[in-house]
């Protein structure tokens, strides 16, 4: 396959995918919808990470992250790097 078989291919597969209706022709209405799509799922794969790092850093639940809960969660990150990094160095060491 060459380069003007696979841009083709994906040209294809990018039509495919925005013909809502599947009439071959993707319309203006299509591209925006795809857009609103894909906003609508970063924005939601954002509030999740969200959720998942104040909950790494809220070590108490009380809904707030104090400066010591930022410390904790700095300090349990440094140890798993260093640790990991230990584990590394023992294994090409022999260890």
């Amino acid at each position: 396959m060459g380069i003007m078989d696979a841009a083709s291919d994906l040209v294809e597969k990018g039509k495919a995918a925005l013909d809502a209706d599947a009439d071959g022709k993707v319309e203006v209405q299509e591209v925006a919808d795809a857009v609103v799509d894909r906003v609508k799922e970063t924005a939601e794969a954002a509030a999740v990470a969200a959720g998942e790092v104040k909950k790494g850093f809220d070590a108490d639940g009380d809904g707030s992250v104090t400066f010591d809960e930022v410390k904790l969660t700095a300090e349990a990150a440094a140890k798993k790097v260093s640790d990991a990094v230990t584990g590394l160095v023992d294994k090409v060491k022999g260890e």
